[in-house]
């Protein structure tokens, strides 16, 4: 029967596992090998940065691997790993893949981006490891304040695991805990459960409204609509969900829309967001909108 590893994530290990990495990583569970553990989340958390640990364990808990991941204090979207180690018996097994697409899989969900690493010129084993799991070899670029001794910096992309479904009647709750959460920001007054049914259950063909999901769970919606127009269509609300601002979502959202009404023939696009909502502005913008009108109300407009 095969042996059963598990692989978990944490910020916050146990002693218990600390002794446990420093016993196989290192051959000594003494005070200052354990402290090498804690050192890798303490310096970061006081540096007030993110960070997460992966370990793999079998059935009776005993560590057989670990890496660390590492938060870039300049770019939120990019992480490293490192201090990778599997001991020598569990070695080529796979379990060194399982706990790096671990760590991608768990980026993914905090809206990263790029998963960043870097093994010595000589380690032939590792270099083949980073290619085989989709890291590619690139030019060097530093990371944080870490030390470079010579060696070459791999990368891998980070899937954003995004889709986009139809907003229907069926999907009311979810964009009505959307919109309460955002109603501040758009300066609008409350829209009921029951008018959101009544809004997305209309059979309208000038407006399509979507939601973002990430995974299956919904973090966004978007309604386009001037479909029936011939000259501009529109996206006239886009909202993200508070705890997923600031990850690309919006980005995606916007680029969806172009899409969509690119396939409609559309030659133009437009948004209009009030004076104040400079986040709203500055994200159509950074996505290659120009400002045709101002006023109280700003209208953005992007040939496509």
């Amino acid at each position: 029967m095969k042996e059963i590893i598990t692989i978990q994530i944490s910020k916050f290990l146990s002693n218990e596992i600390v002794k446990k990495i420093a016993q196989k990583q290192w051959k000594a569970d003494t005070p200052p090998w354990v402290n090498r553990s804690r050192q890798y989340v303490f310096d970061e958390i006081m540096n007030e940065n993110d960070c997460f640990g992966i370990v793999a364990t079998t059935q009776n808990n005993d560590v057989v691997g670990r890496l660390h991941c590492v938060k870039n204090e300049i770019n939120p979207k990019l992480w490293y790993y490192g201090d990778l180690f599997v001991i020598p018996e569990y070695r080529r097994v796979g379990i060194a893949s399982q706990m790096i697409r671990t760590a991608v899989n768990h980026l993914s969900e905090l809206g990263a981006t790029t998963l960043r690493c870097y093994v010595e010129p000589d380690n032939t084993p590792s270099r083949n490891l980073q290619l085989s799991v989709g890291f590619s070899e690139q030019p060097f670029e530093p990371f944080n304040n870490f030390i470079n001794d010579g060696e070459k910096m791999y990368e891998a992309k980070v899937p954003n695991n995004l889709t986009i479904i139809p907003a229907t009647e069926n999907e009311a709750y979810f964009v009505r805990i959307l919109f309460a959460q955002n109603k501040g920001n758009l300066n609008s007054n409350d829209i009921s459960l029951s008018e959101w049914k009544e809004l997305l259950s209309a059979n309208d063909n000038d407006e399509k409204h979507f939601l973002i999901c990430k995974g299956a769970i919904p973090v966004a919606y978007l309604k386009i609509n001037g479909l029936e127009t011939t000259s501009e269509a529109w996206i006239s609300m886009l909202f993200v969900a508070k705890d997923f601002q600031r990850q690309g979502i919006g980005s995606f959202a916007i680029s969806y829309a172009e899409e969509y009404v690119i396939e409609k023939r559309f030659t133009t696009i437009a948004i209009q967001t009030d004076e104040d909502n400079l986040p709203a502005q500055n994200l159509y913008l950074k996505c290659g909108y120009h400002i045709y009108e101002k006023g109280t109300k700003i209208k953005l407009c992007k040939a496509l």
